[in-house]
């Protein structure tokens, strides 16, 4: 899940999956267009913003949204044993990592894979 590619709503189309400005495939659903994803392999490109609480944005922590809908976050661990780790959250999966890259790669992976509900057992 190395490739990163955005979904998008196409007015009357549908849901688009792109790469920059070129469209790859359109579907008639989000999910359709997310399992697309899955099956190449690649993870939809989030839209990322630093995280207000009470009107204050704390240093080293991050919201990711979908289509203006909040559906993760990462941080990073300033103080204690595991200072310097990022932490990541993104629905009822959460890790901690190494680099706020690969925090960023779970949460996109996660909410990837939750859209189709991919790893709910079939």
């Amino acid at each position: 899940m190395n490739e990163r590619l955005t979904a998008r709503l196409a007015y009357q189309r549908g849901w688009q999956v792109v790469d920059g400005s070129t469209v790859l495939a359109t579907f008639a659903t989000k999910e359709g267009a997310f399992q697309y994803l899955v099956d190449r392999g690649a993870r939809v490109h989030l839209q990322w913003r630093r995280t207000k609480i009470g009107g204050q944005e704390p240093p080293y922590d991050f919201a990711a949204e979908f289509q203006s809908e909040s559906v993760g976050r990462i941080k990073k661990e300033l103080q204690g044993p595991s200072a310097g780790r990022w932490y990541w959250y993104q629905g009822s999966s959460k890790g901690s990592i190494d680099t706020k890259g690969e925090a960023v790669f779970e949460v996109e992976r996660a909410y990837t894979r939750i859209v189709v509900k991919a790893d709910w057992p079939k």
